[in-house]
């Protein structure tokens, strides 16, 4: 069974991406179960200062329950022609601690809802953009953009919400197919794998630069040492980047 974490990346209470969401279930494969995640809306606004052991409790909600799932379904509005600042939230807090966020190593779906027909698309390439970009196998097509949105979901007395708009349904059977393939072809702990053997590769080309100009600059190896504990470093790591930066100033 692939258990499936859905992330709406509206807070309103008719959102239309929300009530797509809880659409899913009858176009999901065999195998595939799909889960509202509800409490995005209680995760504080990004602040390093926050970003502790433990973690605020709406964050550590949140980390939990992207944390237990084997691949995620974001579906988001456009606003401003990009995603939503609360999604984009939620995905700074759970792209920390650096190198070890909850959201890396999963396979995603991205999909849009959306009032008009010339909006979604640069939404949707954002998103995929900036996910894939966290160390995720997103799904690449097809692109799922439903326009005029309010004529293709359809809500029943009872709370079921239906999509009736046959295209969009027919597309996004495909999109969760290829999502369910790429689980069982376990694509996605083969990336994560792929990056953590080269990690410390990945992690010295990033920060040493950092490390050689600052001690240069005269920072203190405290200051270096402290600022980049923040960034998910080790102690024994950034030690031995200043000992390397400064055996090469001397040299």
């Amino acid at each position: 069974m692939h258990r499936i974490l859905a992330i709406s990346g509206s807070l309103r209470t008719e959102s239309y991406n929300t009530r797509l969401l809880h659409a899913l279930g009858p176009l999901a494969p065999a195998g595939m179960s799909i889960d509202v995640f509800d409490g995005l809306g209680d995760v504080p606004l990004f602040n390093e200062d926050f970003d502790t052991d433990p973690a605020p409790p709406p964050v550590a909600r949140l980390r939990e329950a992207v944390s237990a799932t084997d691949g995620l379904v974001i579906a988001t509005p456009e606003y401003n022609h990009s995603l939503p600042g609360v999604l984009k939230n939620a995905i700074d807090w759970l792209s920390r601690p650096h190198g070890r966020g909850a959201l890396s190593g999963k396979a995603v779906a991205v999909m849009v809802a959306t009032l008009g027909r010339t909006t979604g698309y640069r939404c949707f390439s954002d998103t995929v953009r900036l996910v894939g970009s966290l160390g995720n196998v997103v799904v690449p097509a097809p692109e799922v953009v439903i326009a005029s949105a309010p004529s293709a979901l359809e809500t029943s007395p009872d709370g079921t919400v239906r999509l009736v708009d046959k295209t969009a349904a027919g597309l996004i059977r495909v999109q969760l197919e290829v999502l369910a393939d790429v689980l069982g072809a376990q694509a996605h702990h083969s990336l994560r794998q792929a990056v953590e053997s080269n990690r410390a590769i990945i992690e010295r080309a990033r920060f040493f630069p950092y490390v050689a100009r600052a001690l240069a600059d005269g920072a203190t190896p405290e200051t270096v040492t402290e600022r980049l504990l923040s960034a998910g470093q080790t102690r024994e790591t950034v030690a031995g980047w200043i000992a390397e930066a400064r055996a090469a100033d001397v040299a």
